[in-house]
């Protein structure tokens, strides 16, 4: 057929069309860290929640340790609320929980200045804070602080370009169309990361989380997180907003149960080694657990980032017995990657390490999701979150075929783009229905990770990643060999449009889940 001017045209403002859309579409991101800095940089007064951060992160330092580690982090806020407004990211689940003490409890982080550098970059906090001279650290109190310190300027006015802009915490489902009615509100829906925030590093440090006072300590925490006691011992003020879910594990032990390895080698050489990752859960554990999801209260989901194999095990059993019950309880895993390999397979059993990676394309560290998993999150109406920190999200092959592109290559950008597809079409291929593609969005752990996805490296990216998910659909290729091929992609795609699943992917899912399960504040 002969390609006229008036095809050419046609073809233009179809391409218009797929980029407006995507620019115009309020995206969701349902894990981000966008607090964490600024909160625990008040003492130096360098940082708020809008402006882009700068970090140094030890460029100038030749050490081993930055060389191999601290090159890869972000070296500016992913997350800042300035970049939400450029990427039209207009609701986000925030983290508020407490940096755990164990992260900095290597004898050589506050007398390395490499270490202290790096981890600054990532957490905000410097070594000479007061922060890391606590020898005790009341985690629930420094929660209450972060929510005061987001809640003290919520209704402040903030100008980009000379437009107004504000952020607001949605406390109801009303508020969720609130702002996305809005051209210039950002909506933060709360979430919570490790038991160790409703708790006390008292208890933690010295391995006495079994004591019947810590779990009444722990479960009048939860209990004031849900709003059925007041926050303060000498207030009657319960919270007014509600916190969406609730990962039980982090990076360390907490007493809670036992959580999945999260560091590789180059992040142990900075961090504290996470011990406990073989346990199961806890009487605490399981009581923590049935206090959250329990109706008196607001209910708070679990979400099962960070927990092991065991750990979640149990807490599918508990939400199986709810559902014999007839209540259902939708699963939640905030920002993850997928291995899709049965939990009996010899390459997802096998012990997390640096090597168990090395002939994959995915990452089948027991972190990520397995064919169990999910099938079980698509049963109950969950939500998987898709990080974007290209760790978490690949194996070794590839990670190769990423570094085997030149930076800011339309070859590098095609080749992240395929690891994050593969992730997602292995959830759709596990559950082989078009309705899988309704528990999947983003959620992309910035300003917390490692190294991301190069393309996709800030919130600022979203309108660029949902036209690339769109347009690899539009003109699918072979993934990984033979891990998918293009006719299988097709299939995968069960008639949907391109433009749909992306929405999904970056919106609608979100938006979706948060109206049928957000508990409104009373």
């Amino acid at each position: 057929m002969k390609i006229t001017a008036f095809h050419l045209l046609i073809l233009f403002l179809v391409s218009s069309f797929s980029t407006l859309y995507a620019q115009n579409t309020p995206f969701v991101d349902i894990h981000v860290n966008s607090t964490t800095k600024p909160f625990y940089s008040q003492t130096k007064k360098e940082y708020n929640l809008w402006d882009p951060i700068d970090h140094s992160c030890g460029r100038s330092l030749p050490s081993q340790v930055i060389r191999d580690f601290g090159i890869k982090i972000p070296k500016n806020a992913q997350a800042n609320f300035e970049s939400l407004i450029g990427g039209n990211v207009r609701i986000v689940c925030v983290n508020i929980s407490p940096i755990e003490q164990e992260y900095f409890n290597q004898s050589s982080f506050s007398t390395d200045k490499n270490k202290n550098s790096t981890v600054a970059c990532i957490t905000g906090i410097h070594g000479d804070e007061l922060f890391l001279r606590r020898k005790e650290v009341d985690y629930f109190s420094d929660l209450l602080s972060n929510i005061a310190f987001i809640k003290q300027y919520e209704d402040k006015t903030h100008y980009i370009n000379g437009k107004e802009y504000k952020y607001m915490i949605i406390r109801s489902k009303a508020d969720i169309e609130t702002v996305l009615q809005s051209n210039n509100l950002i909506g933060l829906v709360f979430t919570v990361e490790g038991a160790h925030s409703v708790g006390h590093s008292l208890y933690i440090n010295e391995n006495i989380t079994e004591l019947p006072e810590y779990e009444r300590y722990i479960l009048n925490n939860i209990n004031r997180l849900k709003g059925k006691t007041p926050l303060y011992l000498d207030k009657q003020d319960l919270l007014d907003l509600p916190i969406l879910f609730f990962a039980p594990c982090k990076f360390y032990y907490n007493g809670a149960g036992g959580q999945a390895l999260s560091f590789n080698k180059e992040q142990q050489n900075v961090f504290s080694k996470p011990e406990n990752t073989i346990g199961a859960e806890t009487e605490l554990g399981k009581s923590i657990i049935d206090s959250l999801i329990s109706k008196e209260g607001r209910r708070i989901l679990i979400d099962l980032k960070h927990m092991n194999l065991d750990f979640r095990t149990y807490y599918y059993k508990s939400v199986e017995r709810a559902g014999i019950l007839g209540e259902n309880i939708p699963i939640v895993a905030s920002h993850c990657g997928i291995s899709g390999r049965k939990w009996k397979d010899a390459l997802y059993k096998r012990k997390d390490d640096d090597s168990k990676n090395n002939n994959s394309y995915l990452n089948h560290w027991q972190q990520n999701l397995g064919e169990e998993d999910i099938q079980k999150i698509f049963r109950s109406k969950g939500l998987i979150g898709i990080s974007l920190d290209k760790t978490i999200l690949a194996g070794q092959i590839a990670l190769n075929e990423i570094e085997n592109t030149m930076p800011d290559s339309r070859q590098r950008r095609q080749a992240c783009l395929k690891v994050f597809m593969a992730n997602v079409l292995t959830i759709v291929r596990v559950i082989n229905s078009p309705k899988a593609w309704d528990i999947i969005s983003i959620g992309s752990d910035f300003d917390a990770m490692y190294d991301p996805l190069d393309p996709y490296y800030s919130a600022e990216t979203f309108p660029e990643l949902a036209n690339d998910i769109q347009s690899f659909l539009e003109h699918p290729e072979t993934i990984g060999g033979d891990l998918f091929t293009v006719q299988e992609i097709q299939r995968l795609m069960f008639n949907l449009p391109a433009d749909e699943i992306a929405n999904k992917i970056m919106s609608t899912n979100a938006i979706e889940f948060m109206k049928r399960n957000l508990e409104n504040a009373k």
